[in-house]
């Protein structure tokens, strides 16, 4: 039998598509604040906008009779016939978000026109108008909406932690204020300012949203064709991470996603980048409204173009030129500001240069040496190392590396600074000194995880990190699990964030922590609280392939048989955490058969 739904239960089904999180509240009011005209946009939450999100702003408001039809079901003011969908150049036009909103949350509403002495508040929960009162405001609209999905528990329920639904909030704000570097913008979390965003233009929005670090490293994008108008930014190739994080676009100022035209911008970095980096853009289309469709998703963030293959062939065209007339040199940023002086040094004095004491005659080949190295057994076998280098004999051709005595220590001989080599009764051992690095750490890592402990290396100069607001909160929400992977990261007196420990065996170059600090917190971010075996081994592997990347050169003979006496410590030595082998063999039959005549 069919029955019309009662208004409530269908404002909650419609609620469904346009509420999903606390995130979705921002993005309608903020982008119906961009509509009403404002110059000023303020917004306001407090616990990650599940108990509060306040948007304020200066736009034309509404008049008593609109204030309460905004919350009907499709009350809209941009359509009266369907033509005019082909015309929109606004964000909102359905007429869905405020009755979706007030079916989900408790709504007050404040808004006054020019033109009117007095303001109207509507108050409002369930769909249901529980005040309509005159009070004083300033022009302009005041949303405040509390106790989002108050009464839809399993929908509350499923909100992820304050840190994720933070980070969601973030990200739309940003996408909105991108969009119009023109309009003043600021943000505050649980009373604490965290953006202030005068009108400037689009490089200076980028940078008070993304950092001043980012700005530097983009390169300008501009074209112009009867198709479409291309302007923006795009990273500096040197510059692209394995994560994304800083990629957008946006058309007729609408954000939208497409997987399609990113692939254009990748193309245009080949060989330019490292295969699975990622660079930065922020790309804004022009396009005539009529050649596009944006109502084929229930966010808008989806849009259908018309000419959408000549528009990825201009795009990377574009990027590819931009890239070619751009030099990637990194600049060099003197900032003096804070700097110790620096003595000048005399011009008259000279320092002698240092001896080294050294025995020109010395052969480490020479059999007594070899011998006398061999009596100390200073690389007698473990049973591990010999279950090692069995478990190699037994998938290297039958040929025996053991004999009843084992391995004794022989002279290591180091080479191409990307093999160790060193010999067996059987013949000789070569190691991948990358590889078995990345074991050893792989190994560390997870250990780390695993019974909450870490080896950390304290910094010989601690420096700061430039991290977004999303990043800010992975870092306060995950510190523990930083600090087992060895990142110790403190929080400063100023407010910022300071790495003072890395895990051991990590060099202090600044460009590299910086990229995997950021690889890091991005795997955090996307795990939430789902922190298990599969995302531990993802970050093992993450930071063991990093760190194994740190050192580089020859290693003196001490560190090089320690790591050799690491590798046969970890319960896989013969493979590296990608599968490739650490060590192979060649057997004495087989260096005369390749040394024949």
């Amino acid at each position: 039998m069919l029955k019309i739904l009662p208004g409530h239960v269908s404002n909650l089904i419609a609620a469904g598509e346009v509420v999903q999180r606390p995130a979705s509240v921002v993005k309608e009011l903020m982008e119906n604040s961009v509509d009403a005209g404002a110059t000023s946009v303020k917004v306001l939450i407090r616990d990650s906008g599940r108990t509060l999100i306040q948007v304020i702003d200066d736009g034309c408001g509404m008049s008593a009779e609109d204030a309460v039809l905004a919350f009907e079901r499709h009350a809209t003011s941009k359509i009266t016939e369907i033509e005019d969908l082909d015309k929109l150049m606004t964000f909102g036009f359905r007429g869905e978000a405020l009755a979706s909103i007030a079916s989900v949350a408790e709504v007050t509403l404040r808004t006054r026109r020019a033109e009117d002495e007095m303001a109207t508040e509507i108050r409002i929960s369930e769909s249901r108008i529980s005040g309509n009162t005159t009070v004083a405001a300033p022009v302009g609209s005041n949303f405040t909406v509390r106790n989002i999905f108050y009464n839809i528990p399993a929908r509350r329920k499923f909100l992820k932690s304050d840190a994720a639904e933070y980070r969601q909030v973030i990200s739309e704000f940003t996408r909105v204020a991108l969009t119009r570097p023109d309009r003043h913008f600021s943000f505050s979390n649980n009373g604490a300012e965290i953006f202030s965003l005068p009108p400037s233009n689009l490089r200076q929005r980028i940078q008070g949203l993304a950092g001043k670090e980012l700005g530097r490293e983009l390169v300008e994008l501009s074209v112009d064709t009867t198709i479409v108008k291309i302007k923006g930014y795009i990273g500096k190739p040197e510059d692209a991470r394995k994560t994304p994080g800083n990629q957008y676009f946006f058309v007729n100022g609408r954000f939208f996603r497409s997987p399609y035209f990113q692939k254009a911008v990748l193309k245009a970095y080949d060989n330019l980048i490292q295969e699975g980096t990622i660079p930065s853009f922020f790309i804004f289309f022009e396009v005539d409204q009529e050649r596009i469709d944006v109502n084929i998703h229930p966010a808008k963030t989806e849009v259908k173009f018309e000419d959408d293959s000549a528009i990825f062939d201009i795009l990377h065209s574009a990027c590819r030129e931009s890239l070619g007339r751009n030099s990637f040199m990194p600049s060099i940023d003197f900032d003096m500001e804070g700097a110790p002086e620096i003595p000048k040094v005399k011009s008259g004095y000279w320092a002698p240069q240092p001896k080294v004491n050294y025995d020109p005659l010395f052969n480490p080949f020479r059999s007594d040496v070899v011998d006398s190295f061999e009596s100390r057994g200073a690389f007698s076998a473990t049973p591990s190392q010999e279950r090692g280098y069995a478990h190699d004999a037994a998938h290297s051709g039958g040929n025996q590396l053991f004999k009843e005595n084992g391995i004794t220590q022989k002279p290591i001989l180091q080479f191409g600074g990307r093999y160790i080599a060193t010999t067996l009764k059987s013949g000789i051992m070569l190691i991948d000194i990358r590889r078995a690095r990345e074991r050893i750490l792989y190994e560390r890592y997870l250990n780390s995880l695993s019974v909450d402990s870490a080896d950390i290396q304290k910094t010989l100069f601690p420096f700061e990190l430039t991290l977004s607001e999303s990043q800010v909160s992975v870092v306060e929400e995950n510190a523990s699990r930083i600090l087992q992977l060895g990142f110790d990261i403190q929080k400063s007196e100023e407010g910022k964030y300071i790495l003072c420990g890395i895990p051991h065996g990590f060099s202090e170059e600044m460009e590299n922590i910086e990229k995997i600090t950021d690889s890091l917190l991005s795997k955090l971010a996307e795990a939430g609280s789902n922190f298990g075996a599969e995302l531990r081994e993802q970050i093992a592997l993450t930071l063991a392939g990093a760190g194994a990347g740190c050192k580089r050169g020859e290693m003196n003979n001490m560190e090089a048989q320690a790591l050799v006496d690491a590798l046969f410590a970890c319960r896989e030595p013969m493979i590296s955490p990608a599968g490739r082998p650490c060590v192979n063999t060649m057997t004495i039959d087989e260096i005369e058969g390749r040394l024949a005549f």
